[in-house]
């Protein structure tokens, strides 16, 4: 009998497991083949894909192949490992919105000889990085690369997709997705003077038979920056033959030395048949030199008229002239002779001083996609952007304020050459506020020159015994239309020294996509992971968080154990009371 049941209960048991083994398998087949559902937690919503990139790949009309060359996972150092993964999911994502049209597919070159000829001529190549495994440090080449093909253009590369690309992988496929599939690239005219020889310089080339070189460009590195976000960048003069296309898509105009009438009449033709025009506009320049004392430095001021103060004072639009300061300020790196041991050695000393204005991203409008997201920018000798709302107000122009200086700042009236010491210091100023450093305008602009003869050309230097060449002065006529004007108190900041700054090429590129290029590509740039700063704490604030640390705590731990061995002496005491109490009742 109990043999019979031990027989039944085995065959039952044997069974139910033959069942739930199939029902599981059943289970892992069935849900393998589904999506899984995947949760984005960071604040930026990084991983989510925005409306932008998912217009950008449903408007596909011919396909688009993406490629990721990579290693495979069991040869990858540890953090690499789920890479090639991660980089799928986000594709299969994307090619799945775009119905098929962007295709996706994963190749192993570490072992083929002639895909990696074929990746080296397209200038993709392995690189090391460092694997941490059972407590060795080692070095490991991999191949993690991107390739984006269209057509017959050329292709587009990300010759290094690591971890940390993934929260910008977005932007960085979708991006040249979208470059690759318009029909033109967006035509940019750039207007920026170049730096003369200094006269001294000049007559010593003179002197030793030389001919004293070219005026160098002072920004030509934002030509360098159009280029890299697929613009086509027109350097031009704003001469008679060098004036900006008529199928200009945008203007950029960084003045910082004088034009002429007729550089201006131009530049208000262009804002009238509604081309987008970027204006930095630099009021004044400072000049550094070592203290004769030998410790600090003399600081010079000179003037800049750039001849756009009219035209702009007639749309309503004033940059400042007065020396501008904010507390929030920048250190820069000066260049520097010293003495050691008796020879002279070549050094560099951080100066900070208040016309290098740092301007966080709590100081920018986060309603506008052309400054949102942007964590820092470097207005280097600038000045607010004043605008009179009465004759804005008359033509019909409605203003954005973008860009502002702290609470923190001061203006004193304009002086020329040394400035004394107490200039830079607040001691005393009256602190004017927040002010507006950058203003977006936009509407019909009017002719600033109407009513007036149109400017003549300038007459161009010919050498003895040669005609001056004939020049037209009969602008042909134009067709009103709606632009933009962006006037930021500032060329300096985009010269080519500074563009690196934290995000200044970001704020331009930024500035062209939005008035010029793709709003898209603006919304989807926006999303990629901010460069968090550290706020300026106000001194009274890192007071009162010291005596919190410092005195506070301990206080308040000290009180929390007094009160606690007080309270246990209480209850001690009770206790006794109470015992003392049992022990004589039951004595009687």
């Amino acid at each position: 009998m109990n043999s019979n049941k031990r027989n039944n209960f085995r065959l039952t048991f044997a069974i139910a497991s033959i069942l739930l083994t199939g029902i599981v398998f059943l289970v892992i087949s069935v849900l393998g083949n589904l999506r899984g559902a995947q949760v984005d937690m960071t604040s930026d919503r990084l991983f989510t894909m925005s409306p932008a990139a998912a217009r950008i790949l449903k408007d596909l009309q011919v396909p688009v192949q993406v490629k990721l060359y990579i290693t495979p996972g069991e040869m990858m150092p540890n953090q690499f490992k789920n890479l090639e993964r991660d980089v799928t999911e986000r594709m299969r994502n994307f090619e799945q919105v775009s119905e098929g049209m962007l295709q996706f597919s994963v190749h192993n070159p570490q072992d083929d000889e002639e895909m990696q000829k074929n990746l080296g001529a397209k200038g993709v190549s392995p690189f090391q990085v460092r694997s941490m495994e059972k407590d060795q440090i080692d070095l490991k080449r991999i191949w993690s690369a991107i390739t984006i093909a269209y057509k017959d253009k050329p292709e587009e590369i990300l010759p290094q997709v690591l971890p940390q690309s993934l929260p910008a992988l977005e932007q960085d496929i979708i991006g040249p997705v979208f470059r690759l599939t318009r029909t033109a690239k967006p035509k940019v005219a750039v207007f920026g003077p170049k730096k003369e020889l200094d006269q001294q310089m000049a007559m010593m080339y003179m002197q030793q038979g030389m001919q004293p070189p070219e005026p160098q460009p002072m920004f030509g590195r934002i030509t360098d920056l159009l280029g890299q976000g697929h613009y086509e960048a027109v350097n031009v003069d704003l001469t008679a033959t060098s004036l900006v296309p008529d199928d200009a898509d945008a203007l950029i105009v960084m003045a910082t030395t004088s034009l002429n009438e007729r550089q201006v009449f131009e530049i208000n033709r262009t804002l009238q048949r509604g081309v987008p025009v970027i204006m930095g506009v630099q009021a004044h320049e400072y000049g550094y030199s070592p203290a004769r004392s030998g410790r600090g430095w003399d600081i010079s001021a000179q003037p800049v008229d750039t001849g756009l103060e009219p035209m702009l004072a007639d749309l309503g639009i004033t940059v400042s002239e007065d020396h501008f300061m904010d507390l929030n300020m920048e250190v820069i790196d000066l260049p520097r002779e010293v003495m050691l041991g008796g020879m002279r050695m070549q050094t560099s000393e951080p100066v900070k001083l208040p016309m290098q204005i740092k301007v966080p991203e709590a100081q920018m409008s986060q309603e506008s996609g052309l400054t949102n997201r942007i964590a820092q920018v470097f207005f280097l000798w600038g000045t607010p952007v004043v605008s009179d709302a009465a004759v804005l107000q008359n033509h019909g122009l409605q203003t954005t304020n973008l860009i502002h200086s702290s609470d923190n700042a001061w203006q004193t009236p304009f002086s020329e050459g040394q400035l004394p010491g107490s200039l830079f210091n607040p001691q005393g100023k009256t602190m004017v506020g927040a002010q507006p450093l950058a203003v977006l305008i936009e509407g019909m602009f009017p002719d600033t020159f109407a009513n007036k003869p149109v400017p003549q050309w300038p007459a161009a230097p010919v050498a003895d015994g040669e005609a001056p060449a004939p020049v037209s002065d009969d602008p042909a006529p134009i067709t009103p239309s709606a632009g933009q004007l962006l006037v930021i108190g500032s060329a300096k900041m985009f010269d080519d020294g500074v563009i690196a700054a934290p995000q200044n090429a970001l704020l331009l590129l930024n500035a062209v996509d939005y008035m010029a290029g793709s709003q898209d590509l603006l919304s989807i740039r926006s999303k990629t992971l901010t460069n968090r700063v550290l706020k300026p704490v106000e001194a009274g604030t890192k007071l009162f968080w010291r005596f919190v640390s410092i005195f506070l705590v301990p206080l308040l731990l000290t009180a929390f154990g007094i009160t606690r061995v007080t309270m246990r002496r209480k209850e001690a005491a009770q206790y006794r009371q109470i015992m003392k109490q049992k022990t004589s009742a039951t004595n009687r």
